[in-house]
């Protein structure tokens, strides 16, 4: 997240009882098959058992070394395409003046004309930091939920997932990827930043100026994964870049406005050594039920 977010107020960013919660109520890691779904289109289970693993094999690999300068980002793109690759996707860049965009599109295979759905992360860290929260940790989930989608046979929408360039500098990649798209061909767009830190352990998240549509979606899949969420007004992170431009977008973070955030956001400590694994898992399972149900309702 960019250092602006820190000027946020709590009255202005819904901070704690000014916004709404919900506490989870499902098991998580029920299945969210869908008990009228055609033959052989039964979605994965949440508990998937190559997700931990993925998670933290892919953040220490993203979070060995700062993202910063020209060089250290073209390193990281490379990583992030090979792992594209390797779910079976095919990995393009989009390039803008400055920076390049690393994303993929996994097509609609029910022949239907559901609209777009995006999913995105940024994948850049300021200066001398190796940004293992801030925001390899939303990166990753990002790369899950590509994974999961490989084990979805009967998808009625396409799902682009994205991973952005130089959104500490300003949301150029971002910014410059909402230009692509028109609003009226997107369902939603939905971005996650820091997602690694739960000091107090109550598992809650924090739903970044979402519609009353997406707010819903998130707080119905945070019922089956058992998370509880709160609503908030946060901007100044890569969703803001889209609603700019009028798409439904919203984000996904740790309680940043609640005051449960790393100590360590921008500095040489944020490191895969002090991220929550657990909670990470959490932040994934509860992204991939948003998206599945989406996609595959």
């Amino acid at each position: 997240m960019r250092v602006a977010l820190a000027l946020c107020a709590l009255a202005a960013c819904g901070g704690p009882g000014s916004g709404s919660e919900v506490d989870g109520g499902l098991v998580d890691g029920q299945s969210p098959d869908s008990p009228d779904a055609p033959p052989g289109c039964a979605r994965p289970s949440l508990d998937a058992p190559w997700l931990r693993g993925q998670l933290t094999t892919n953040l220490a690999q993203l979070a060995g070394a700062p993202r910063s300068t020209a060089t250290q980002r073209a390193t990281a793109r490379t990583f992030l395409s090979a792992q594209l690759m390797s779910y079976g996707w095919t990995p393009m860049r989009h390039d803008y003046p400055g920076g390049q965009n690393v994303y993929a599109t996994i097509p609609a295979t029910m022949g239907g004309t559901g609209k777009e759905i995006i999913v995105g992360a940024h994948f850049d860290t300021v200066a001398g930091s190796p940004g293992a929260n801030d925001n390899a940790s939303g990166s990753v989930v990002v790369l899950a939920i590509a994974r999961y989608l490989a084990d979805v046979p009967c998808r009625n929408a396409p799902v682009t997932v994205v991973l952005f360039d130089q959104e500490e500098t300003g949301l150029f990649g971002s910014r410059a990827f909402a230009q692509q798209r028109l609003p009226a061909d997107v369902r939603a767009v939905h971005t996650i930043d820091q997602v690694a830190w739960d000091n107090d352990g109550d598992r809650r998240f924090e739903l970044e100026a979402p519609s009353a549509a997406l707010e819903a979606e998130w707080r119905a899949a945070a019922q089956v994964v058992g998370v509880p969420v709160t609503k908030t007004t946060t901007q100044g992170t890569d969703h803001e870049a889209f609603r700019d431009r009028g798409f439904s977008a919203m984000g996904l973070t740790e309680e940043y406005v609640g005051g449960d955030t790393s100590p360590f956001r921008h500095q040489a400590g944020d490191t895969p050594a002090t991220v929550n694994v657990d909670y990470l898992v959490l932040a994934a399972k509860l992204s991939a039920q948003v998206v599945l149900q989406e996609v595959a309702p």
